[in-house]
């Protein structure tokens, strides 16, 4: 037996399938391409495995008849996926990430030269884990990342890290937030409306937070179905509109999406069964196994509106957007600093020695932030009479979710904050939790969203 007749063999005993396949010319071209860089690397007496580490290449898969039988499977296994991507692991059993990109408000078209920036930034923000990753780009708007296997938490992490659109946005919080009735805070509060007050104050909790003028889920997406478009604007963080799909209280969809995660159904409440998406196609194909779109409500957010989850305080208790505890706020998007705007953002400590992310400001994003500050500390000084001290606040999200709601003291900063000092970010976030959104916001954010696939 030849040496290659050797690889072969060796390669078919190891992977065993039956062959049911009927080959193109364009299959046997590329199964010709793999046999031979495989056949190359065995006949190199596995130099290049001493000089380097090398991942598995793709085996091929039936018992070997002849070459013509190994050729044909070897290209019916790469039309039909044979590789492990729908696993998470590449074909060394390491991880393996299909995520696809999609338009934002700063890039509403898929560029050449926006696809190469977001294969950089993730490439850069990889590093940060270890070596041995490798992101390539797949087709018009596919990205896929491999690397070395990764523990569950580890795998989590990473999908964090290279899915996460990092978009820091900046709010003036009474003048984007809504209460129920549909109005902004700012607006009802010289009538002292009741839920504008308590949004605004935000009881004992403080703003933003769970409990002071929150919403459930559902109840956030209605309020939030209500409000008419606007025409897309760069300072909005959302291109097009986000759908919701829900389960009603009692119903077998809603039993389905508890057991499968590990809990009960909440009585009278709604759960979610998917989304948000801005994809209908991908709103649907991502129902739980069981449940069909008859069994669901579409819920369609307008674009120029944002639902985002309220500030968690808890950096060891975090609560997934999808658990029925969880709580929302509903403002219009009209977002007065984003993330493009801050520089040099390191992870720190703040008074108290917790963790949080300390960071300056480019010339427009001094000038915006000072804008912002200016604009609630006057409202406050407006709003505050009859001897009542009424602060307000700017609210800091990230990627739909609340991290603080501060107040500006209008009678120490009457005409707001310069930002030639900086500032930072602390809330619900751990040294890793830090020091990872610390090197997204320094890498920048993602130009285009990005949907992990699988």
């Amino acid at each position: 037996m030849t040496t290659d007749e050797r690889v072969i063999a060796q390669i078919a005993e190891a992977n065993p399938i039956p062959d049911s396949s009927s080959p193109t010319v364009q299959d046997r071209a590329e199964a010709e391409r793999i046999l031979r860089r495989l056949l190359e690397e065995a006949a190199d007496g596995g130099q290049r495995r001493r000089r380097r580490p090398r991942r598995r290449h793709l085996g091929i898969l039936v018992p070997v008849a002849s070459l013509l039988v190994v050729l044909v499977v070897a290209a019916v296994i790469l039309r039909t996926g044979g590789t492990s991507t729908t696993t998470g692991s590449s074909p060394g059993g390491g991880l393996s990430l299909t995520l696809r990109a999609e338009p934002t408000p700063q890039v509403p078209r898929i560029t050449a030269a926006a696809m190469s920036r977001e294969l950089a930034i993730i490439r850069r923000r990889l590093r940060t884990v270890g070596r041995g990753f490798a992101v390539t780009q797949s087709g018009a708007s596919g990205i896929v990342v491999t690397g070395p296997a990764v523990g569950a938490a580890e795998r989590a992490r990473i999908v964090r890290l290279v899915g996460q659109t990092a978009q820091l946005s900046f709010y003036d919080w009474e003048a984007n937030a809504l209460t129920p009735n549909g109005k902004t805070v700012a607006s009802q509060l010289l009538s002292q409306n009741p839920a504008a007050m308590t949004i605004s104050d935000g009881r004992a909790s403080g703003p933003g937070t769970p409990g002071a003028g929150s919403l459930v889920l559902y109840q956030a997406a209605k309020l939030a179905a209500k409000q008419p478009a606007q025409p897309l604007s760069e300072t909005q963080s959302r291109k097009g509109p986000a759908y919701y799909l829900f389960g009603a209280p009692g119903s077998p969809a809603c039993a389905v999406v508890a057991r499968a995660n590990g809990t009960l159904p909440v009585r009278g409440q709604h759960c979610l069964l998917s989304g948000p998406d801005s994809s209908l196609t991908d709103l649907y194909a991502g129902l739980p196994a069981g449940v069909t779109k008859a069994d669901s409500e579409l819920v369609t957010v307008p674009q120029g509106t944002v639902v985002l989850q309220a500030a968690n305080p808890s950096a060891s208790d975090q609560i997934e957007p999808s658990s029925p505890k969880a709580e929302f706020y509903v403002l219009k998007d009209d977002v007065a600093v984003a993330g493009g705007d801050i520089t040099n953002p390191q992870p720190s400590t703040d008074e108290s020695g917790q963790p949080d992310v300390t960071f300056g400001f480019n010339r427009t994003g001094q000038s915006r932030f000072e804008a912002v500050t200016r604009q609630v500390a006057r409202r406050g000084a407006r709003v505050s009479v009859g001897g009542e001290t009424l602060a307000q606040h700017f609210a800091v999200a990230l990627d739909n979710q609340l991290i603080t709601v501060p107040q500006i003291d209008y009678r120490q900063y009457p005409d707001g904050i310069l930002g030639g000092g900086g500032a930072d970010v602390t809330g619900s976030l751990t040294p890793q939790s830090a020091r990872d959104l610390a090197t997204e916001l320094r890498l920048g954010a993602l130009p285009l969203a990005v949907r992990v696939v699988r």
